[in-house]
């Protein structure tokens, strides 16, 4: 059950951080007016911050339905749980950002959060599982 879990998290994961890797490669101005930002203070610099961002966030989405795939018991448990403290930081970055509330910024965090604790779950049973 912790394999089958742990699979399903980590590609569930792995579309949504591919999905937000496209939306910030692609139209990085309208993510950061999702979050908040007004048009006047977008600059070039911080436009090519969130393509970097896009760019990074193609390496987990990438890499774990690969993982989830081939790899066995241990490297289930070992991606998952990194995941999750990753999930975990950058929920919690986006939730301190400055500015002002806009529901994306929260819609964000919180979707972070909630996958944090599917991988938290998904870990649950381990010692069970042996």
């Amino acid at each position: 059950m912790l394999v089958r879990r742990a699979a399903l998290t980590l590609r569930l994961g792995a579309t949504v951080f591919f999905f937000a890797a496209i939306a910030l490669i692609i139209k990085p101005s309208n993510v950061a007016t999702f979050f908040g930002y007004r048009s006047q203070s977008l600059t070039p610099e911080l436009l090519w911050t969130l393509r970097l961002m896009g760019s990074t966030f193609l390496i987990p989405a990438l890499l774990a339905p690969v993982v989830a795939a081939f790899a066995g018991e241990r490297g289930l448990r070992q991606a998952a749980a990194g995941l999750a403290f990753i999930c975990l930081g950058i929920s919690t970055v986006v939730f301190f950002t400055p500015g002002k509330w806009a529901w994306g910024k929260i819609a964000f965090a919180a979707v972070g959060y909630i996958f944090a604790l599917l991988y938290f779950f998904a870990l649950r049973g381990r010692g069970r599982n042996r």
